[in-house]
């Protein structure tokens, strides 16, 4: 598969991981504005820069598109291209439903990679959490989270629940460096506390002004199930009061790399990043959509963080 990753910023993770996945992939080259570091990168891979997608070859497969929701308008020419997108989040749901559209009006797979519920410590979360919800619903769930963060816990709790509707949301309280969001997620109970944004704008990707990445943790009748950052732990925390024997443990660690570093969690998120081209390949190939790749899961999703970001 020819692949052409778009953006030199996050785009660096996109081709690492094209690197990684060398024996299935061919990196045809790199689009993007065509600044310093861009050539640079082009020259260090050994592959063309194209400053347009009327630039690009014929013969390229897929698409990575590292932009954010800043790419929309080249998300839409590399489809009108006949191109299949990976396509960052977050993307704004107008965004999203155009590109959704010209990708079934051409019979292109169209994916995005909210990347954080493929890491380690997330999956487990998720996995866990579905399990509980088979038994009993949640009966709350608390959210903490930056301006930046916001999209992956909403993904990363949509795939626990059926939908993140009905929702509805108000602020509560005001404080200098976060905002109190209350109200009802799918259904459910949430407070949501979101590291407002320095005068209007986002501080930069990853700033040390950002006190937190995205902590979640999901109340049930018999535990509160906590994930406690994207790099873990993940913990179970069971009731007091709902029978426990003497000797059994109330506290469950389900995952800790407690040998986890900035370069091996940089790895993992290269990896995951492998994965989500794997499964849009598979999806080119074998027509086997994921249910967090299904059109009303992706717009599910955008919806809410367009909802929450709204009242910040």
């Amino acid at each position: 598969m020819r692949v052409l990753v778009c953006g030199t910023n996050y785009g660096r993770l996109y081709l690492e991981a094209i690197r990684l996945g060398r024996a299935d992939f061919h990196l045809a080259g790199i689009l993007a504005r065509g600044s310093f570091r861009s050539q640079l990168t082009a020259l260090e891979y050994g592959v063309p820069l194209f400053r347009g997608v009327m630039e690009v070859d014929q013969d390229v497969d897929l698409a990575c598109a590292a932009m954010g929701a800043s790419g929309s308008d080249v998300v839409l020419g590399l489809l009108a291209h006949r191109i299949h997108v990976l396509c960052e989040h977050p993307q704004k749901p107008r965004c999203l439903e155009l590109a959704l559209d010209r990708a079934a009006s051409r019979g292109l797979c169209f994916h995005i990679n909210g990347h954080f519920a493929d890491l380690e410590a997330a999956a487990t979360f998720i996995r866990r959490a579905r399990e509980v919800c088979t038994a009993e619903p949640p009966s709350f769930f608390q959210v903490t989270a930056t301006d930046r963060s916001l999209y992956a816990a909403l993904d990363i709790l949509g795939r626990v629940l059926v939908s993140l509707a009905p929702l509805h949301f108000q602020v509560t309280s005001q404080f200098a460096q976060f905002i109190v969001l209350e109200g009802v997620l799918g259904g459910v109970p949430a407070t949501f506390h979101v590291q407002r944004r320095a005068n209007d704008a986002p501080l930069p990707d990853g700033s040390p002004g950002y006190l937190v990445d995205h902590r979640i943790a999901a109340g049930f009748p018999t535990g509160i199930l906590t994930l406690l950052s994207m790099n873990g732990p993940v913990i179970w925390n069971a009731n007091l009061n709902c029978g426990k024997e003497a000797a059994e443990p109330l506290l469950t660690v389900l995952h800790a790399d407690r040998l986890l570093t900035p370069e091996r969690l940089h790895q993992q998120r290269i990896a995951a990043n492998l994965s989500a081209i794997v499964a849009l390949v598979n999806s080119i190939r074998e027509r086997a959509v994921p249910r967090h790749q299904h059109p009303d899961y992706l717009l599910d999703v955008s919806r809410a963080w367009e909802t929450l970001g709204r009242l910040l």
